[in-house]
């Protein structure tokens, strides 16, 4: 018969031999995905993104990202892409500005299948836009904020002004927006309940097995390299989905049919959420500027860098809507007697033949950053000194029709 003690210590061998081939296989996952983060996508391992409950989503306080030796995004302690922490009370003698958009006024790097190019912290618009005031206006203490967030529509920048970025006391605010959702054409599109990233809600308010996984695997993700890779995947493939769901891209095809629709959702949509934002701004006394941000797809193509022509691609609905898109924000600019400034013909000046300015569809590197910042300065300084001016009459007509290739 067989002795017991030996039986028993040979069950336990085999379980430890199976709990140290789960923790080196967990072990070489996870530095797998560490590696992987790091060197190939070169991400940070860390959530740059939380839960916002009234703009969906928001920045990490704290978050950086880099290689090790430098940090090409640092935000700080209050959420903005900037290094130093801004404090509420606005130290007196200082201007401040804070600068607000998506993916392109934050600044954030191109991924694949483009080649992957980092923005650094003095490369951003706003970085730029910082040292040409401080340059043009010497003796004065002036803050440019970068307070833009990757996918926000202009919405999103109604919640931020009315939850937190008004308290700051700023003098001006600069939108610069137009990809994320001044380009859509589709009137069934409903705005905020549709919107890509909405996938948060039922996830963090409706029990299931699903939700449930999804909390921890989010949990997980501060700690983890492989969850946090797994959670940025999952978000990805959820937004997609999103997308396709509502076709949010229901293309223009020039008719009078498809320019009608746009329409539609324009005045509905983003043109409504502009005008509140503007009455938000006008009502505390705030300066705004208006800017339509440049896309590669509206650039001269004999003016392309051999980098931009390799990653070139149509876009119909851009290439349709941009004179109506512009009309209908030059419409709003008159109304509310604040400035535009379309940035598409600034990256169209032949000084620029042959230089790279986009390192995709339309995000910018550092000469794209600072051609923005040139064609600001001038229209940001002079509104910095002009009276505060009232809103035009509010029977202007903001979705005035306009003829394409205006």
């Amino acid at each position: 018969m067989e002795d017991q003690p030996s039986h028993s210590k040979r069950y336990w061998g085999r379980v430890a031999y199976v709990l140290f081939l789960t923790v080196f296989t967990l072990g070489c996952v996870e530095i797998g995905a560490r590696y992987y983060l790091g060197h190939v996508l070169q991400k940070a391992s860390d959530n740059k993104f939380r839960f916002n409950h009234y703009r969906v989503y928001e920045h990490v306080p704290g978050f950086h990202e880099g290689d090790g030796k430098e940090d090409w995004i640092v935000i700080n302690a209050n959420g903005f892409r900037r290094r130093e922490d801004v404090p509420m009370k606005k130290p007196a003698g200082t201007t401040r500005v804070f600068f607000l958009g998506g993916s392109a006024a934050h600044g954030i790097s191109s991924a694949s299948p483009y080649p992957i190019v980092h923005v650094r912290m003095e490369e951003t618009v706003d970085a730029h836009l910082e040292r040409m005031l401080k340059t043009s206006m010497p003796g004065q203490r002036v803050e440019v904020i970068n307070a833009a967030v990757t996918g926000y529509h202009v919405f999103q920048h109604t919640e931020y002004l009315m939850s937190e970025l008004l308290a700051y006391d700023p003098d001006m605010v600069i939108f610069f927006d137009g990809a994320n959702d001044h380009y859509t054409n589709n009137p069934d599109f409903q705005y905020m309940t549709d919107f890509r990233y909405q996938f948060w809600k039922p996830l963090l308010q409706q029990p299931s097995l699903r939700s449930i996984w999804f909390q921890f695997a989010f949990w997980m993700s501060k700690y983890s390299g492989a969850f946090r890779g797994y959670v940025a995947w999952s978000m990805n493939r959820d937004a997609l989905k999103e997308t396709m769901r509502t076709d949010l891209l229901r293309y223009a095809d020039g008719s009078p049919e498809s320019i009608a629709a746009h329409k539609r959702v324009a005045r509905d949509q983003f043109l409504r959420s502009i005008e509140t934002n503007l009455f938000l701004l006008q009502r505390d006394s705030v300066r705004a500027v208006l800017c339509l941000q440049p896309m590669l797809v509206l650039r001269d193509t004999t003016l392309l860098s051999p980098a931009e022509k390799a990653f070139l691609h149509k876009d119909v609905n851009v290439q349709t809507l941009y004179p109506i898109v512009l009309d209908e924000l030059r419409a709003v600019a008159t109304k509310w007697n604040v400035p535009l400034v379309d940035m598409n013909p600034p990256f169209n000046d032949p000084t620029f033949k042959g230089q790279q300015l986009l390192i995709d569809y339309c995000h910018l590197n550092s000469a794209g950053g600072e051609v923005c910042a040139k064609a600001l300065t001038a229209v940001v300084q002079r509104e910095l000194h002009r009276p505060l001016a009232p809103a035009a009459s509010d029977s202007a007509d903001v979705t005035a029709p306009a003829a394409p290739g205006t």
